[in-house]
């Protein structure tokens, strides 16, 4: 019995393992990599499409991923990113896929060490709502610890053309790492364990009830 529980618990564990090789992690600040304690992390789902991030144009952050989203991982501070809806929509099995699109809007966060947020809108379910949607395309930047919401502001800019986007990308200078526009000071060390218990709870939300139970045995050994 103790061995099939044991088996049992290694294939979850496999599988939170499988799930978080999936998640895309783009790092965008300079020198060596730092622990998700002193970092800002930003969900991005795959449907949201970036422009640029401060004004800077990021590199690898639009490939599409199997796992529906990428993290950023930026230095504290405050970031405004613009960015706007892309979805691939097929009607039915008869039609060819539709992709629809909307404007850029600026998606602002202040990340402090610790801190994670999640860029998100009202999804649609339907490919009507999808159209209505990006007509006037709004959302917000959630700050998963305290469940605060920031709504997005618009741009001001004109999304690129399908074709332009493709061409212009090769020539573009890509930065590699995003300054914030202010940046934000470590904490005091009293507060560092506050940090990572809100970084924790934030994972634990993101998490499904197969990775969760994995987790809690994985405690349990």
């Amino acid at each position: 019995m103790r061995h099939r529980l044991r088996s049992a618990t290694l294939i979850l564990l496999a599988l939170l393992l499988a799930a978080c090789e999936r998640s895309p992690v783009v790092r965008l600040y300079d020198g060596p990599q730092r622990p998700d304690s002193e970092v800002a992390v930003v969900r991005v789902p795959e449907t949201l499409e970036i422009l640029n991030i401060n004004g800077q144009r990021p590199a690898g952050v639009n490939t599409l991923f199997s796992s529906g989203y990428k993290d950023l991982h930026l230095a504290p501070g405050e970031y405004q990113i613009v960015a706007f809806y892309k979805e691939i929509w097929e009607p039915d099995s008869t039609s060819s896929h539709v992709v629809v699109r909307s404007e850029p809007v600026v998606f602002d966060v202040e990340g402090r060490p610790g801190s994670f947020f999640r860029l998100g809108y009202d999804a649609p379910e339907t490919l009507p709502a999808a159209r209505e949607l990006a007509r006037d395309f709004s959302g917000w930047s959630e700050h998963i610890a305290s469940g605060e919401r920031r709504p997005t502001r618009p741009s001001g800019m004109t999304r690129p053309g399908l074709i332009g986007g493709l061409t212009t990308g090769t020539t573009e200078p890509e930065a590699q790492a995003i300054a914030p526009a202010h940046a934000t000071p470590a904490q005091a060390t009293q507060n560092d364990g506050v940090e990572s218990l809100d970084m924790l709870k934030a994972w634990w939300s993101q998490a499904s009830a197969e990775e969760r139970r994995a987790f809690l045995r994985w405690v349990a050994e």
